[in-house]
C-alpha cells in the first residue's frame, strides 16, 4: 500500500474526527520511516494504541471515572474503525 492509499483509506474511515485526524497525521509522518521503529507498520501502531486504550478504559471503569472511560471508548471505536479500513 502506498502512502497516498493509506491516507486515503484512513481519511475515508476516520477523517471526520479530531482523533482520526491525529491517526492520519501519524500515518503520514511515520510512513516510509527509515528507522522503522521496531519494524512496525501502521497496523502495528494501531494495534498497540487499541490495546493501550482498552487498558485505560478498564482502569477508568475500575476507579469510577465514567467521563474518561467514555472518551477512551470513543477513541477505541475510532481506532478500531481505522484498523479495519487498512486491513
Amino acid at each position: 500500500m502506498t502512502k497516498e492509499e493509506l491516507v486515503s483509506k484512513l481519511t475515508a474511515a476516520v477523517g471526520d474526527t479530531p482523533y482520526g485526524k491525529e491517526l492520519i497525521e501519524e500515518a503520514e509522518t511515520t510512513f516510509g520511516d527509515s528507522e522503522h521503529k521496531y519494524g512496525w507498520d501502521m497496523k502495528d501502531r494501531l494495534d498497540l494504541r487499541l490495546a493501550i486504550l482498552k487498558a485505560y478504559a478498564r482502569i477508568d471503569k475500575t476507579f469510577g471515572k465514567e467521563a474518561r472511560e467514555t472518551a477512551d471508548e470513543d477513541k477505541i471505536a475510532i481506532t478500531d474503525k481505522a484498523l479495519k479500513a487498512i486491513e
